[in-house]
């Protein structure tokens, strides 16, 4: 499911700086993101690094495995044994109190553990009835559900849209498209902008990009161009965040590319 590209207009601001970043401050800008994402590259090392130094699980040889094995098989044949010695002790004990009783005390035993037994023989019946009855009702409810997750399908798709976002012409554009799969507390976005944009994105001083996190509460990085690829004249923006903070940067960035009016690819 798609939409047309549309660019997100929004309300003028005037809290952005007036000029562009010059040379110094997108040196200094992208040597400070380098070392930020180093030391996140460190602190991933050191997790795998704790990780790795745990202890690896003994490995059992075939001897040591046959010998177990072996040891388990005679503990259960000794439990065996002694479970059937307890049975058999109990039966003989019962055999001699039934031995014990009068005629009419065994005839009364056993008439009561007949009723005993119709009454269990009941009892089951009864529960595979109410099982079976539970069943059908269970049956009747989730087709029930089906049908009514029909009726609503149209209310589950508005929670499944987000906006995809890319730079076109002269601005970021939103593209709504059906996400696919659950729904992420953040996702990640990579945007292609034109080197030439990315000094008032970033502003004088890093004013700019600043008030882009300030305001949006997302994550924005410039990432310089790749050995070799200088000549395509494209930055990697990334950002960072939950969908709302995400459009909220985007949206703020083209507030400054409305600002600065500058129309260049």
């Amino acid at each position: 499911l798609s939409s047309k590209m549309e660019g997100v207009k929004v309300e003028e601001d005037n809290d952005f700086e007036g000029e562009m970043a010059d040379e110094d401050d997108l040196q200094q800008y992208m040597e400070q993101s380098h070392a930020e994402e180093f030391e996140e590259e460190e602190e991933e090392d050191d997790l795998d690094d704790f990780l790795s130094d745990k202890p690896a699980k003994p490995v059992e040889s075939a001897a040591d495995r046959d010998a177990r094995i072996k040891k388990e098989l005679e503990q259960r044949k000794k439990a065996q044994e002694e479970m059937e010695k307890e049975r058999e002790r109990k039966k003989k004990e019962h055999e001699d109190w039934l031995n014990s009783l009068d005629p009419a005390e065994r005839e009364r035993y056993f008439m009561d553990q007949e009723r005993k037994q119709r009454a269990m023989e009941e009892a089951a019946r009864q529960q595979e009835i109410d099982k079976e009855r539970a069943r059908q009702e269970e049956m009747r409810r989730k087709a029930g559900a089906q049908e009514t997750t029909k009726t609503e399908e149209g209310k589950g798709k508005n929670d499944r849209i987000e906006n995809r976002w890319a730079y076109v012409g002269d601005r970021l554009v939103a593209e709504a498209v059906e996400r696919k799969g659950p729904k992420k507390a953040t996702r990640e976005i990579q945007l292609k902008v034109p080197t030439g944009r990315v000094g008032a994105i970033i502003g004088k001083g890093g004013v700019n990009i600043k008030i882009i996190t300030g305001k949006s509460h997302a994550k924005v990085q410039i990432h310089p161009p790749k050995p070799g690829e200088e000549e395509k004249g494209e930055s990697l923006v990334t950002i960072k965040g939950s969908n709302e903070q995400i459009d909220k940067a985007c949206e703020t960035i083209n507030q400054i590319f409305d600002q600065f009016g500058a129309r260049r690819k």
